[in-house]
Parts: C-alpha cells; sequence; structure tokens
C-alpha cells in the first residue's frame, strides 16, 4: 500500500483558456494553495477494477478515476481518498486527491512524478474539474499565478511573493458544480471577460490587499457571486477583514479568524476550516 498527500487550492480569478492540447488548455488566474488537503491510499488489485472511495463512500469519483486508467490501463487498484475540507466548494479537492492518487499509482507502476501530474491534470480537464487547480498545485508557491494557462512547460506558474499566515474558508452552502457552470456558453463568455479585466488589474500590482480587490471584482462582474456570498464579503469587511468569493463554491475565503467568523455570522449557519498559504510538497506519506 501507498500513500501520498497533496495540498488544496483556492483559485480566486480563472480565465478559462480552451485548446486542441489537453497540456495547453487550463486557465490564467491567481489562487491560494492550501495547508491543508487530501490524502489518498492506493493498493494494487489482482483484477482489473478500479474502486475508489471518498470520505469512507464509494464513488465514481470520475476525475481521479481517469487519471488511474491513463497511468495504467488495464490495471486495478483501491483507492481511498480522504478530504479535509468537502468537494464541489472551490478547494481543489478533485485536482488534490487525483494528484494523490496518480503520485501512489505512479510509484506502484514506476513512472515518474511529473507523468503523475500530467494525468491529473489531463483527467481534471477532461472530466470537467477545475481548469488550472493541478498546475498551481504542483508549482509549490503559496500564492501561485497562472500567466499562461496550461500544465508546465506549456503553462506558466510564477510566485506572487506574498503569503496567508491565517485564512478561514467559510462553506455557506450546498455544493457548486463546476461543469454546470463552465458548461454554460453565455456565462462562460461572461466569466472570460470578467476574468481578463481582474488578472490584468492585479497583474500591474499582485499584491495581498489586491488579491482580494481583483477577486471581488471578477466575482461581481462574472456573475457568479450570490446574494448571499456578497451580503458575507460585505459584512466581513465592515469588521475590517478581507474576503472573497472561492471559485467555484458556494463559499468564501477570509483573512478573519474563525472566531470573528462564528461571531458575525453563526457558529451553527455555516461550516469553517482555519488553515494558511502553504508551500508544503505533494508527498509520498507511506510505503508499506
Amino acid at each position: 500500500m501507498i500513500g501520498a498527500f497533496c495540498p488544496g487550492h483556492v483559485s480566486c480569478i480563472f480565465q478559462p483558456v480552451s485548446s486542441y492540447d489537453v497540456m495547453s488548455t487550463g486557465s490564467r488566474g491567481v489562487g491560494i494553495r492550501l495547508s491543508i488537503g487530501a490524502r489518498a491510499t492506493v493498493e494494487e488489485r489482482d483484477d482489473g477494477a478500479v474502486n475508489i472511495w471518498l470520505d469512507g463512500v464509494q464513488s465514481i469519483a470520475h476525475i481521479t478515476r481517469k487519471a488511474a486508467e491513463d497511468l495504467a490501463p488495464g490495471r486495478g487498484f483501491d483507492i481511498r481518498i480522504e478530504n479535509a475540507l468537502p468537494v464541489s466548494q472551490g478547494f481543489g479537492m478533485s485536482a488534490a486527491g487525483a494528484i494523490a492518487a496518480s503520485l501512489c499509482i505512479a510509484e506502484i507502476t514506476g513512472q515518474s512524478r511529473t507523468r503523475a501530474f500530467a494525468a491529473a491534470h489531463a483527467a481534471e480537464v477532461m472530466g470537467g474539474g477545475g481548469l488550472g487547480d493541478v498546475s498551481a498545485i504542483v508549482a509549490g508557491r503559496d500564492v501561485p499565478i497562472r500567466t499562461v494557462a496550461g500544465f508546465p512547460p506549456h503553462g506558466t506558474v510564477v510566485n506572487a511573493g506574498f503569503r496567508f499566515p491565517r485564512l478561514t474558508l467559510v462553506v455557506l452552502g450546498q455544493q457548486l458544480e463546476t461543469d454546470s457552470v463552465l458548461g454554460d456558453s453565455r456565462r462562460l463568455a461572461a466569466i472570460r471577460e470578467a476574468s481578463a479585466a481582474a488578472m490584468d488589474d492585479f497583474e500591474a500590482s499582485p499584491t495581498y490587499q489586491n488579491l482580494f480587490e481583483a477577486s471581488n471584482r471578477f466575482s461581481s462582474e462574472s456573475g457568479l457571486e450570490s446574494p448571499a456570498i456578497r451580503r458575507v464579503i460585505e459584512s466581513l469587511n465592515a469588521k475590517g477583514f478581507n474576503a472573497g468569493m472561492c471559485m467555484l463554491g458556494n463559499s468564501v475565503f477570509t483573512d478573519a479568524p474563525e472566531e470573528a467568523v462564528w461571531a458575525l455570522l453563526g457558529r451553527g449557519r455555516v461550516r469553517t476550516y482555519a488553515c494558511a498559504s502553504g508551500s508544503k510538497e505533494i508527498i509520498i506519506t507511506r510505503r508499506a
């Protein structure tokens, strides 16, 4: 049995970019690589079945499945993924789980880390998950800026040069499925227009404060921001804290401590997760 850990990632702004080449497909954007994420354990089977459990529940987990089948076609695995954060809330959990599982499979089959990460990227793109989470995560920076879309060397990721020593992730309600948003041509056009302007603003001044300002501009002008998310951001701003929408989720990231969020929103009304930005390495955690 092989185990691995991979950090999560909050995308603050994303500008979708499509290409005939899956390795050049992704997004321009900026996000926050998290100190917490997903852990996977993988054990090879004698048959060709791929069985996947997410947080103890057997699942199709199509992105992780695509990556496994790409790395080891015809071979069977039992894959168990434990997430420190909820899926489909803008925390990059699909990507983190796929990366961790892919690294385990690469270890079992004698393939490189780069091959594992490329398989996770391709699976994320083809499976309708995030468009750039894998590239951002594997870059190993606290605040990765995706200046050119795609998986390196096709894509380019640079370091913003600052970090978040304290973050609170706030989940407000039901999941938001990425493919339901990116599959809508009108919404996608609005996202592309708003993200281009927001990224130009941020890249002109890539600072801690401007990340929140550009993120808020993007979420508002793209139409992705719900009234509930806007109210939470404004409430936190009124108390002197910064906040923005997690892409794509019914969730918010803020530099307010958990206690301040609870006092403002009610501890039983929202789910909160305390973390920080992180450059923690994607690592094999177990060989048995």
